[in-house]
């Protein structure tokens, strides 16, 4: 027994020339490594095909030929030779002669699609559940059933490089684990290129007429985030569309309808109705009883074709970012992960839904309009240009404006989507370091990004300040987008906020699990997710603090609570509207023959004290404080009198030099 230097581990085959499975040894999970052993010295020793393996705890009936077809040739470990007869390969030979389990998972690493790719995406422990999805979503591999990564688990915790912990139903990646990831190369989904673009002679895209007509005069119709319900898989939506309309169209009976869909897709009246549903609401059916449906006109237009094409005008009247989907892709490649942020961030979505972009990108594919540039990002294709090019008058005003904004996005806009987006890029941490140095300095703060061993992430400062206080930030960027107890160092994060001389510690990242919450508090440190982030650039741009008022954020344990904010909003807020109408009032009596512009603070209080126009009464106090404000020098629109005041300027004014006042600041 030997260990075999990692310069002579296999070099990796092309992605698609890998076995889509690892092999299944029959036997207990535990002896799998004992049995394959043993299935290889039978060849080796040229055992009769027909025969049936002895192996420990195993009841097979598989033969040693049906072994090595359908387990062992796959992966490489036998292959036939020019007589047919079945012989070891030389990788399967030096796992033999070294017992060296390492080389054999390289081995698996190089000829096995998703299997060291697994070891990268536990940088946060996870259920097999969640790594079947990514191996469905990211790298696009048809799967259906969980078990396909079921028995690469298997193997992994044979091979030492993970371990399950069935209270809690996760995988960990092992230290072990961590140094054999460092010793091959996972194949990342963005280097899994894809096909041509089989729509690139196409001269133009012709949508029909009456769906156009149809979006037009329904234009005012409200848009909904979710799409309706269609039974089925959704890359055959048009498909499904097609039949629900042609059973319609012969027998409308809801009844009738009923049977057919649970005969044809295995649903349930309930599931019935919402297609139904869905088909009304998109014009192509309406309900002409209690009873019973009817295709509608514009069904009938449609079905002469089935045309996803046709379809589009009418999911843009009903459903938010459709074609703005086509117009985010139209000079870039995007994720479908990507375009739920962007959706969250810019098209008034209220959660970020992947679901609900696979959905359109669903629709998309149907019609041609998009492609795969790899297994997981997006663009159009030259199909989806034209249509562009020839409709993007469809997209209405907010809309419009909401494409526009992508493309020139304000800062708190573009801030928010690249915290979205670093957060989940662990290939990449350095990158979300620093746009969480980019965010805190929006915020008016200090923000230095440190990274390395031995120091904090980020070390946020207070400037200028006479209340001044520095926070150690840590930035944790996760795949799986949740940050757990495995990935915080509760004890090195103290040793950093020594170190850095700090007063607060902060962990910022997607989200949290709750025994990080439980533990953070324990700890006494501030947890900040995105949304969080996001409400806080929100009451700044609304309602700015000082930065003493957000040390109050600072200050807490666990899970960030913004509403410790919530009376200095309403202060803040409640003086800014008082400015404005104090203003307005005194500018309002600079032409009355009886007052002559002035006006004491006992006559503004009784002319503010019932003023709609403001969120609560003022009080005396506030009112001396906005004249006090208006009367300085440096601002000068208002001036006193003895215990009258009168305006000397505008609104215009006091906005001139509140501006030059703020760049002043900005070149300090």
């Amino acid at each position: 027994m030997y260990t075999i230097e990692i310069s002579r581990y296999p070099r990796d085959k092309e992605w698609s020339q890998k076995a889509n499975s690892t092999p299944s040894i029959p036997g207990g999970k535990s002896m799998a490594l004992s049995n394959l052993r043993r299935l290889l010295l039978a060849v080796e020793q040229g055992d009769p095909m027909e025969k049936v393996p002895q192996l420990d705890e195993s009841s097979s009936k598989s033969t040693l030929q049906e072994l090595c077809v359908h387990q062992l040739s796959a992966v490489g470990l036998v292959r036939r030779s020019d007589g047919g007869r079945w012989t070891i390969s030389d990788g399967a030979r030096l796992w033999l002669d070294s017992e060296d389990h390492l080389y054999l998972a390289a081995f698996f690493s190089a000829n096995v699609k998703y299997f060291a790719e697994i070891l990268y995406y536990l940088d946060a422990p996870k259920t097999a559940r969640e790594l079947f999805e990514i191996a469905v979503n990211e790298y696009d591999l048809a799967w259906k059933l969980p078990s396909t990564v079921n028995s690469r688990l298997v193997w992994l915790r044979q091979f030492g490089l993970i371990e399950f912990r069935e209270f809690s139903l996760l995988y960990h990646i092992t230290e072990q684990g961590k140094r054999f990831l460092s010793t091959v190369n996972p194949v990342m989904p963005d280097s899994l290129l894809h096909g041509e673009d089989d729509t690139a002679a196409e001269a133009q895209v012709v949508i029909g007429a009456p769906f156009i007509e149809y979006l037009c005069d329904h234009k005012s119709a409200a848009r909904k985030q979710g799409f309706g319900y269609l039974p089925g898989n959704m890359k055959d939506f048009a498909k499904t569309i097609e039949e629900i309309l042609t059973k319609t169209d012969r027998d409308g009976s809801i009844e009738s309808i009923d049977r057919f869909a649970s005969a044809s897709f295995g649903i349930k009246g309930s599931s019935t109705r919402s297609a139904l549903s869905t088909l009304s609401l998109l014009g192509l059916i309406e309900r002409r009883s209690n009873t019973a449906y009817a295709v509608t006109d514009l069904g009938h237009l449609w079905m002469e074709h089935a045309d996803p094409i046709h379809l589009l005008p009418l999911l843009q009247l009903r459903y938010l970012f459709v074609l703005e989907m086509l117009a985010e892709l139209k000079d870039t490649s995007l994720t479908a992960r990507e375009l739920a942020t962007l959706a969250k961030v810019s098209y008034r979505f209220d959660k970020e839904s992947v679901s609900e972009i696979n959905h359109r990108l669903a629709v998309f594919r149907s019609a041609k309009l998009i492609m795969n540039v790899s297994a997981e990002k997006f663009t159009l294709t030259h199909r989806g240009r034209l249509l562009l090019e020839a409709y993007g008058k469809l997209l209405d005003g907010k809309q419009r404006e909401a494409v526009s904004t992508r493309e020139a996005p304000s800062a708190s806009t573009d801030i928010i989507a690249e915290l979205r987006m670093a957060s989940k890029d662990s290939y990449n941490p350095s990158k979300f370091e620093r746009t969480v140095k980019d965010f805190f300095e929006l915020l008016g703060f200090a923000s230095e990004w440190l990274g390395g061993s031995g120091k904090t992430d980020v070390l946020v400062r207070t400037p200028d300040s006479p209340h001044p206080f520095t926070v150690s930030v840590d930035a944790k960027a996760t795949a799986s987008g949740t940050v757990t107890d495995a990935l915080v160092d509760f004890d090195t994060l103290k040793e950093h906020r020594t170190k850095h001389r700090a007063d607060y510690i902060a962990v910022v990242g997607r989200g949290f699990n709750e025994r990080v919450l439980n533990r953070a508090k324990e700890h006494g440190v501030l947890l900040l997710d995105i949304d969080t982030l996001e409400e806080l650039l929100r009451i700044h741009r609304c309602t700015p603090q000082k930065a003493c008022v957000y040390e109050k954020v600072f200050a807490q344990s666990g899970r960030a609570d913004l509403s410790v904010l919530e009376s200095f909003e309403k202060k803040t807020n409640s003086m800014g509207e008082l400015l404005v109408r104090v203003m307005k009032l005194l500018i309002g009596e600079c032409l009355d023959p009886v007052t002559k512009g002035q006006l004491s603070v006992r006559d503004l209080y009784m002319s503010l004290r019932n003023d709609p126009s403001l969120s609560s009464p003022p009080s005396i106090e506030d009112i001396e404080t906005v004249l006090d404000f208006l009367s300085c020098p440096i601002i000068g629109c208002v001036t006193r009198e003895r215990d009258y005041y009168y305006a000397t300027g505008s609104l215009g004014d006091m906005t001139n030099m509140l501006d030059f006042l703020r760049s002043k600041t900005a070149r300090a």
